[in-house]
């Protein structure tokens, strides 16, 4: 990602209070063609990426660094749509002001709650774990603080702390606590996010554990997941999956699958909602920023009265 260095300055401030910005962003559309079983088809122009970040730090001196980040979805499928207002208002994504240095970062604000999580999802929006109630691929919680420790022989955790995701949730006292651990070693990595909620209607907590494993040989990736989440109220579901790529220059093949498991009621009972989910695609860098691609995925339904959806896509994307 080329990062633009931009001298933010104000008119009415003196020369000294400049201070250095540091802007990227991801912007990427696409046109999807969605099929459900019984139903005739329906092609939509969807957002797949967007975001645009605003970052900066200061030198307090004696190695300690105050940093912050400012980041907003983007959406320029449904930009003007009244239902996408909300979502694409300024810092809906990872916002946070912090302090760094030699025992680590700790931030606050609205932050990825499980920050090694969702490595499965290799493509630009179609995943196989497109459709998962428990795989997570990048949930930001508010009113969170987190502190990161600093790289120590490849192994670096996380523990965050979210006070409730709304005024109401702090209100009702439905905190979420979140531990990751993670490795990085020559060509693998391995990494762990467990997440408990409390669910103030049940006054329980809901527990949601996740495992990812990657490897990386040569021009071949390889990534598998495994997540497990334990309801406030009992009901339990699992699931698991696989994703590939292999680049060829400036095309990257790439496949993925994801099996999700039928959840179990705390009561004993089985309901036959879990699914099996399949997607492929190849993506083409146009440059070092640009990016097209086509995929498609298809996700089967245990219970065959649900049938099956098939969704397929192309894409134009860039970075900056």
């Amino acid at each position: 990602m080329k990062k633009l260095i931009v001298l933010a300055t104000l008119a009415a401030l003196p020369a000294a209070a400049m201070a250095d910005v540091v802007i990227s962003g991801n912007l990427a559309v696409g046109i999807t063609n969605t099929k459900e079983s019984g139903t005739g088809s329906l092609t939509t122009q969807d957002r797949t990426s967007g975001e645009i970040k605003f970052a900066g730090k200061e030198d307090l001196g004696n190695g300690l660094k105050s940093i912050w980040q400012i980041a907003t979805k983007i959406n320029l499928a449904d930009s003007k749509d009244e239902s996408a207002a909300e979502e694409n208002a300024w810092g809906t994504r990872e916002s946070f002001v912090g302090l760094q240095g030699d025992f680590g970062t700790v931030k606050l604000g609205n932050i990825y709650n499980m920050p090694t999580s969702g490595q499965l999802a290799i493509f630009e929006d179609l995943s196989a774990t497109f459709d998962s109630a428990i795989y997570d691929q990048g949930t930001r919680v508010n009113n969170t603080v987190a502190y990161v420790t600093p790289s120590i022989a490849g192994f670096t955790a996380t523990v965050q702390h979210s006070f409730g995701k709304s005024k109401q949730a702090e209100e009702d006292k439905a905190h979420s606590q979140t531990l990751s651990l993670a490795y990085e070693g020559e060509g693998f990595g391995v990494s762990y996010d467990g997440r408990r909620t409390k669910d103030a209607v049940e006054n329980k907590t809901g527990k949601l554990h996740e495992l990812n494993a990657t490897v990386s040989l040569d021009a071949l990736s390889l990534v598998a997941g495994y997540a497990h989440d334990k309801a406030a109220n009992g009901d339990k579901r699992s699931g698991y999956g696989l994703s590939a790529s292999y680049a060829m220059g400036n095309l990257k093949p790439m496949v993925g699958f994801w099996k999700e498991g039928d959840l179990k009621e705390a009561d004993g009972d089985k309901i036959n909602d879990g699914h099996k989910a399949y997607a492929v695609g190849v993506e083409y860098a146009l440059s070092k920023r640009t990016r097209a691609g086509a995929q498609i995925s298809k996700v089967n339904y245990d219970d065959n009265a649900d049938g099956s959806v098939r969704r397929a896509m192309v894409y134009l994307g860039t970075k900056f």
